[in-house]
């Protein structure tokens, strides 16, 4: 299977992407995401080390990065909109 040449530029784009529409669609799957605050999340792959962390950690861990990104996201959203609940009289 080829490989478009363009998607070293966008894979990480379209993963964020992918992720973000599956979290936002089942609202207990982005529960168990926010519930992970303050934990480091590391895709655990000894074999992919672009996506996953490694055995030893010599991995990139985009996956884990994606995933912290959204649940950084996804708490700002929730205190956003419990500050603008707070407020509305």
């Amino acid at each position: 299977m080829r490989i478009r040449p363009e998607w070293d530029n966008m894979k990480i784009d379209v993963m964020y992407s992918a992720l973000k529409c599956k979290f936002s669609t089942y609202p207990h799957l982005s529960s168990m995401l926010v519930s992970t605050a303050g934990s480091v999340l590391v895709e655990a792959s000894p074999h992919d080390l672009f996506w996953g962390g490694g055995r030893e950690g010599e991995g990139l861990n985009y996956l884990g990065r994606l995933l912290m990104k959204l649940r950084s996201e996804f708490i700002e959203e929730s205190s956003s909109s419990s500050e603008s609940s707070s407020l509305a009289v």
